[in-house]
């Protein structure tokens, strides 16, 4: 296909979201240019999810350790980062640049190069893909040379000997297993009452439960609050009036895990008038608009961000927009989430802690299929939140091996449309965790026929008596 010769859009960052934008241009015979300022694949090849997910897939198979482990993991990383850096430097109709995008008006970006020069291209679409970083916090006594982010991590030589995690979330939960295979002694701290608090209580216990059996420390409903240099110690503050919690002892490193920040400064945004709000992300519409004629953004620097799949989603729906025009686009698709400890846990949709009379919430022990008999697993969840008679998926919960995979079933129903109901009757391989999907759909048929059937015996009953009426 031959590839226009102006480029129809400027990509700042080349992230998931920037480089699907990008990459997906030059597909449909537009050219683009593609703008980084540090390493081609963003936070998720270099720091992120292909390094953490190559820590935990090398530190189960037990047969390198430490340092080996840690530098096989860079050597992995770096490959990759290589494939896609030759790539995109070598793709026809991708003009591939180094350095620091600013937008400077109307279809108008300065590249600032790493020597200082500098050059402007033009193009009638920018998309801003510049994604986030990990967001700092303040421990009062602790020495700089002792805290870790995603970033700094994954450069460590061997690992700590005793590592305390501050955030329960996906990262602390991951690194908090891989750091235990490794041999460190680790501690894992959430605010939270529970880990993994973006999810139902029921996955961050179970997750909770397995960590404290491999022997991590766990904490929760506590914050990481200073720190003696003197003793080794970090000390934590409880949430509100909970109970005091006992020093953590002779800690060697801290890693922060507590959230992310857009990266939004130096893109000249408050100089053309581009809304950001009060985190500082990049606001957009169900496009990928922003308030600017010609410039859109996605994954983490905007407030629809969060997940490298969530960035290549919004990557897709501009580059439809922008070759495609105003054409009707589908409705935002729900945006899954995995984390992958041990076990994994993933959820889709939204899960109240209490249940609205018109849900039915279907609860299937993992221990109760015969895949988890087989592999001897006693733990785990299949949380589904379906709407009475409609059968309407409205969110899921997932602990348990291939939690990452399955929730994708249920993304599909809920994006398709496809009521729970319509799943009946479906055939699964025997024996498989997928199992579990079987048996919910099985429970929400077996409790939804008697309802139905009460209903219709009402409906009919009353329809009889005004027809003799008559």
């Amino acid at each position: 296909m031959a590839t226009d010769s102006s480029p129809h859009a400027i990509v700042i960052g080349s992230g998931s979201g920037g480089l699907t934008a990008a990459i997906g241009l030059t597909r449909v015979g537009k050219s683009a240019v593609l703008i980084e300022a540090e390493h081609v694949g963003g936070d998720c090849t270099n720091v992120g999810c292909i390094p953490s997910k190559s820590l935990l897939h090398h530190s189960k198979q037990g047969v390198l350790s430490g340092a080996d482990l840690l530098a096989k993991v860079r050597e992995r990383r770096t490959f990759l980062r290589d494939h896609e850096t030759e790539d995109v430097s070598t793709m026809e109709g991708l003009d591939f640049r180094v350095g620091r995008g600013r937008i400077i008006g109307k279809g108008r970006v300065e590249i600032t190069k790493p020597d200082g020069s500098t050059d402007i291209v033009t193009a009638p679409n920018i998309v801003i893909a510049t994604g986030s970083r990990s967001r700092p916090l303040a421990i009062e006594g602790l020495p700089e040379d002792r805290v870790l982010n995603n970033a700094s991590l994954f450069e460590l030589e061997t690992p700590p000997a005793h590592l305390a995690i501050v955030g329960g979330g996906a990262i602390g939960v991951e690194m908090a297993t891989a750091f235990n295979r490794l041999g460190s002694q680790v501690t894992l701290i959430e605010y939270a009452p529970n880990l993994l608090p973006l999810m139902l209580s029921a996955a961050g216990d179970i997750v909770q439960r397995s960590l404290e059996s491999k022997g991590v420390r766990v904490i929760v409903g506590a914050g990481a609050s200073s720190f003696d240099p003197a003793t080794n110690s970090l000390f934590c503050k409880p949430a509100g009036d909970g109970p005091s919690v006992a020093p953590v002892e002779n800690v060697d490193a801290v890693l922060l895990s507590v959230g992310r920040l857009p990266n939004s400064e130096g893109l000249g945004l408050e100089d053309i008038g581009v809304s950001v709000d009060k985190r500082g992300m990049i606001e957009i519409d169900e496009r990928g608009r922003t308030n600017i004629e010609g410039i859109w953004a996605c994954g983490d620097v905007t407030n629809r961000g969060g997940t490298t799949h969530a960035a290549g989603a919004w990557g897709r729906r501009i580059l439809r927009s922008m070759v495609a025009g105003p054409l009707p686009l589908p409705a935002v698709p729900p945006m899954p989430g995995a984390v992958f400890g041990d076990p994994e846990a993933a959820s889709v949709g939204a899960q109240p802690v209490e249940v609205p009379s018109d849900v039915r919430r279907i609860t299937i022990p993992m221990a109760q299929i015969d895949r988890a008999f087989t592999d001897e697993v006693t733990d785990g969840v299949v949380i589904i939140d379906v709407r009475k008679f409609r059968g309407t998926i409205l969110g899921a919960t997932i602990v348990g091996p291939r939690a990452g995979e399955l929730i994708g079933m249920v993304s599909l129903s809920m994006k398709t449309g496809v009521p729970f109901h319509k799943w009946y009757g479906t055939v699964w391989p025997y024996p498989t965790y997928a199992d579990a999907l079987s048996q919910a759909v099985d429970a929400y048929i077996a409790e939804a026929l008697p309802s139905v059937h009460k209903d219709f015996v009402s409906y009919a009953s009353g329809k009889v008596k005004r027809l003799i009426k008559r």
